[in-house]
């Protein structure tokens, strides 16, 4: 290999066969610039090159879907002239360099591929994947990424209303910040990327472009080193009091009809929104790069084209409204410039110190490469058998256990973490973080009527995954990743209703890896097609990989594979939302759908024989489909106080943190479970994860209408229901074998993190 391969390879990501296409095409080598923009529009995180043949098989129609993937986000009809607009995407290895950026960085990224849809971000989730709890740097990463992500979001007035905090060794070496948002618009102004017109403005506006970011799409499309610190220049450095203004001189513009196309300066800067909304559209464009605003004297122009500094969009806009568009600019304070012309010819002309300096074809650049690559199922999972429980011996002390299990990082309450978020401003929260899913209702703010028939028409969120079971079964965890959002939301009495994806995975040049990968996304389709729920935006994160030493010998720290579903759901009123906590004493608890005892893969297995590596229990998606609408319909008649889906730690924790999470109160249970009926073993009943069922509750001794009417609802949909024991005071009872105090559980649940 020659030295300008070698330089191509090490320095902008290219392989070999990349460089040498790149080489055909242009009819020579490239140059500096020209490597430039060919590593950051053919690298992974901007051309999806090894994952878009299996992203082309999710369902992206039906429902109240307006808009899919290929825009900045994702559009849902929300009603009464009303859209929501929302997206997630990955910050993963920013966030590992510099914990505070990468994740405030990741915040304010997703904010502008909403407001740049013409939307007003109305609130944000995220979820955050972290080393084990015991790791030494653990508490720096998590301190450090819930400051960041508490600092954007909090400055920009945006409230953080949910999301999941895992801890896992597997992210040791690599940790996960996936980051979302939503926002409001009106149905007929949406702005899109691809409305450029010929003789349109080209306008650069926002902050000044900086050294910052530089390669970030190309480093975010490659694995750690052992010198990764030496990566921090490719790290942006957010400021969300600029983005606040921009954010609202954005919006002032649209509203005034001033931009016929915007795109956000996110990965790879002015080259990705340059090159995309030219290829969208179908045209061309002259940029000026005399005319960017720096802040950083002496920029050469690759550096120009591949800054990722933040706070920062490429407009089009027609000539003759240009001096309007620059008065609603400098009212806010930020740039406007004119930064070129688009053109009919489907190329880039860049100029240059006054001349022209490079021209390139905008299919070639935009079209890179699309690979299928080898599949190989890892050799590890034909030692993923079922778990033969009969093999295990019942733990001497199951009231131990379960104390371990509720006070596990993973379950225990994250209200430190979202304590630091403002999840309230706006006054639109109705069911705050710590619970099944966020509840917000809609104060106006996208100009629309904000009643429904039955009082305020309202959203739910809701954002997870199951990297342990997609490890032990990539089809069940993508499915599950599904599901376990859509039980959250039903759970409300919402109607799930559309979904965003971030899939964070290791190496796709690792067959193992793609089968994963190809395998988890089968999952999520199966599953998504099944519940209605279509993707309609969404991430793709590879290489969250790191090589390590021991010793002479070098090895590569793989993550678990991990995709995080983001779901939106609707509820006629946001005011009615069923909560999960126990209300009152005496009222009755039962168990809504079936249960299969499966342990495999769960944090009881672990903590009581130290390997989870088993497989997870089928899921039946059509009965999930008759069990979510069969709760559903007993919600909407108003015969539930409570409902919570059983999840990890099983039905134990369900009942544990329906017991000591109402915010008013500290409850408790007497559970008796004919568990010989559902040939189980106790620790099957108590702690089997992700059983397709609910425990629910209802008002003490229902009058003969509600019992009729609910043995209708059951029937019609095929769901069993049993009455297991009842709420009480103060003490957690389960079949005479768990007896825990709710106090001490209830401290020791809020306490562990």
């Amino acid at each position: 290999m020659d030295k300008t391969k070698k330089q191509a390879e090490k320095l902008f990501g290219l392989s070999v066969e990349e460089y040498e296409k790149i080489s055909e095409l242009l009819g020579r080598e490239p140059d500096s610039f020209e490597l430039g923009i060919f590593s950051a529009m053919w690298s992974e995180h901007c051309s999806y090159k090894s994952s878009k043949v299996y992203l082309k098989t999710l369902p992206t129609e039906g429902g109240k879907v307006m808009i899919g993937p290929g825009e900045n986000a994702g559009v849902v009809d929300f009603g009464e002239g009303d859209v929501l607009v929302f997206k997630m995407e990955s910050h993963n290895h920013p966030s590992f360099i510099e914990p505070f950026q990468g994740s405030a960085t990741g915040v304010g990224g997703i904010m502008r591929d909403i407001f740049t849809m013409g939307a007003r971000p109305v609130a944000n989730l995220n979820s955050l994947r972290f080393g084990s709890f015991s790791h030494p740097r653990t508490p720096y990463y998590l301190s450090e990424v819930v400051k960041g992500i508490g600092f954007y979001g909090n400055c920009m007035g945006v409230p953080t209303v949910g999301g999941e905090v895992v801890f896992d060794e597997c992210y040791n070496d690599n940790i996960l910040v996936n980051a979302f948002t939503i926002g409001i618009a009106k149905k007929d102004g949406i702005f899109l990327s691809s409305k450029c017109e010929v003789g349109n403005i080209v306008v650069y506006v926002g902050s000044a472009t900086g050294m910052d970011g530089i390669h970030g799409a190309t480093m975010a499309s490659e694995e750690f080193d052992l010198k990764k610190n030496k990566k921090r220049s490719t790290v942006q450095v957010g400021d969300p009091f600029t983005e606040k203004l921009l954010l609202e001189a954005c919006l002032e513009a649209m509203e005034k009809k001033l931009i016929v196309s915007i795109q956000d300066m996110g990965a790879a800067g002015l080259t990705s929104s340059s090159f995309e909304m030219a290829d969208k559209s179908g045209k061309g464009m002259l940029i000026d790069l005399d005319a960017i605003p720096l802040r950083t004297a002496g920029m050469t122009p690759v550096e120009m084209m591949l800054s990722e500094s933040q706070e920062r969009m490429l407009i089009a806009c027609e000539k003759e409204k240009f001096p309007e568009l620059k008065a609603v600019f400098d009212k806010w304070g930020l740039n406007c410039v004119k930064a070129g012309e688009v053109i009919k010819e489907k190329v880039i002309k860049f100029y240059y110190k006054s001349k022209i300096y490079k021209t390139l074809d905008v299919d070639v650049i935009v079209n890179g490469p699309e690979y299928k690559r080898p599949l190989k199922k890892p050799q590890y999972l034909n030692k993923i058998k079922p778990v033969k429980i009969n093999n295990y011996k019942i733990p001497e002390n199951l009231n131990a256990l379960a104390v371990k299990i509720i006070t596990h990082p993973n379950i225990a309450s994250k209200r430190t973490v979202f304590t630091q978020y403002d999840y309230s401003i706006g006054t639109a929260t109705v069911v705050p973080p710590g619970f099944s899913a966020a509840v917000l209702r809609i104060n106006g703010a996208g100009g629309g009527r904000n009643k429904s028939k039955k009082g305020d028409k309202g959203f739910l969120l809701n954002a997870g995954g199951n990297s342990r079971y997609t490890y032990l079964d990539p089809f069940t965890g993508g499915a599950l990743a599904v599901t376990e959002c859509a039980r959250n939301i039903t759970a409300c009495g919402g109607y799930p209703a559309a979904i965003t994806d971030c899939l964070n995975f290791a190496s796709p040049e690792d067959p193992e890896i793609m089968w994963q990968f190809a395998y988890a996304v089968e999952g999520i389709k199966s599953a998504a097609v099944k519940l209605n729920t279509p993707v309609i935006s969404g991430n793709v994160s590879f290489y969250n990989e790191t090589a390590k030493k021991d010793g002479d010998k070098t090895y590569v720290s793989k993550i678990y594979p991990t995709p995080v579903i983001g779901m939106l759901g609707f509820i006629d009123d946001a005011g009615s939302a069923v909560t999960p906590y126990f209300k009152d004493e005496g009222d009755e608890i039962y168990l809504l759908g079936s249960i299969k005892g499966g342990l495999g893969g769960s944090l009881y297995m672990e903590l009581a024989y130290g390997d989870f590596r088993q497989k997870p229990a089928d899921l039946d998606l059509d009965y999930e489909v008759r069990l979510q609408n069969c709760l559903r319909s007993l919600i909407n008649k108003g015969f539930l106080k409570s409902a919570a889906d059983i999840s990890e730690g099983g039905i134990f924790t369900a009942l544990a943190e329906s017991a000591i999470t109402n915010p008013e109160k500290t409850l408790g249970f007497d559970v008796n479970c004919d568990i010989k009926a559902h040939k189980l073993r106790i620790d099957e009943f108590l702690f089997s994860e992700f059983e397709q069922a609910f425990i629910i509750t209802t008002v003490q001794k229902p009058d003969g209408r509600r019992k009729s009417e609910t043995a209708a609802i059951l029937k019609k949909y095929g769901i069993k229901s049993e009455k297991i024991g009842s709420v009480e005071k103060g003490a957690m009872k389960i079949n005479g074998i768990i007896n825990l105090k709710s106090g001490k559980i209830k401290e020791g649940y809020y306490s562990a993190i």
